[in-house]
């Protein structure tokens, strides 16, 4: 076997998408395949056939499976391992909306369990990393029901039914199952998310895919799962949510994971993981990851952190360094 290092970078699998586009080389150099309209970027997943490998190091090219399988609760953390049962529950994802995506919701647990269904459910939260004036869908308007979301279901009237908020760099978005909600065109988020591709489409502007067939819709499975009680509030800057502070936020902190914000403008920050498994991505300036060896990381680079090891991020160059670390929650 070999040895597990400090700190494993990581190069992400791309997803060709109706809906998708450029801006993810555009904005930060990422190595797309060419002609190919990307709107997805698996940053760290162990999603079958959409694997991301690492990317340098001693262990460069090995896809993120076969690490799991061969290193289990030494990578991931041993109350993970067991709560998830050897699979590796988060997928963290970086989108690029060329177009709005459609309107959609995602099940939970107990009703993928319920349904006999062999993929989890799909809860997940977004942080908005670059917005032309756009927009995202984001919950019900008050007082909608399940009569009148079933009248409108497939048509476009069901945009009538639904919150629209302006989106910009730095908001945060957490969305529980049962969230009815789209990304809309010229946003781009970071996602963090349980490892699952589940979702019911209850509109798509009768959209084309990339076959040039009309897209499936999963009314029924959306008017199963759809929670008609809950209303949601809109985005919310990570600087105004509750504890922030000017270097550091708790952006969420949910059943299935953790995700942190900090800002450095220089020298080095140690951090540790825990009892769970770190995902650490770049989303502003330049910085070395250090452990046992260093390497260097652009804005929009993953790198993983297995359980209970150290690491520094070192800012490099001028200008702030911001960055967002994912986990596990584990009880202490």
């Amino acid at each position: 076997m070999a040895n597990l290092p400090d700190v494993l970078p990581i190069g992400p699998y791309f997803r060709e998408m109706v809906w998708g586009g450029r801006r993810l080389q555009e904005l930060y150099g990422k190595d797309l395949p060419a002609e190919k309209r990307i709107g997805e970027s698996f940053e760290l997943s162990a999603y079958a056939e959409r694997e991301s490998v690492v990317a340098a190091g001693p262990l460069a090219g090995r896809e993120l499976r076969g690490l799991i399988a061969e290193f289990g609760e030494q990578l991931v953390g041993q109350q993970v391992w067991e709560r998830y049962d050897g699979r590796f529950p988060l997928l963290i994802k970086l989108l690029d909306a060329q177009q709005d995506l459609s309107i959609q919701v995602h099940p939970d647990d107990a009703y993928t369990q319920a349904k006999g269904l062999e993929e989890t459910g799909k809860m997940e939260a977004w942080f908005v990393l670059h917005s032309d004036e756009g927009r995202v869908a984001f919950g019900l308007k008050p007082g909608v029901d399940r009569e009148q979301f079933a009248a409108a279901s497939g048509s476009e009237g069901i945009e009538e039914l639904i919150q629209f908020h302006p989106a910009q760099p730095g908001d945060v978005l957490f969305m529980p199952p049962g969230t009815v909600h789209a990304l809309c065109q010229g946003v781009v988020i970071y996602e963090v998310q349980q490892s699952s591709d589940l979702t019911y489409r209850i509109y798509d502007y009768g959209r084309l895919g990339l076959d040039g067939q009309p897209r499936q819709l999963h009314v029924q499975e959306a008017l199963e799962v759809i929670d008609f009680d809950t209303e949601m509030g809109g985005p919310t800057n990570w600087r105004e949510l509750p504890g922030a502070q000017a270097d550091r936020a708790v952006l969420v902190d949910c059943e299935h994971f953790r995700l942190d914000l900090h800002r450095s403008e220089g020298g080095e920050t140690r951090h540790a993981a825990g009892d769970s498994f770190l995902a650490f991505t770049l989303v502003e300036g330049e910085a070395l990851v250090k452990g046992e060896e260093e390497f260097p990381l652009r804005a929009m680079d993953t790198a993983l952190v297995p359980v209970h090891r150290e690491f520094a991020i070192e800012p490099q160059g001028e200008g702030a360094c911001t960055y967002l670390i994912a986990s596990v929650p584990v009880e202490q």
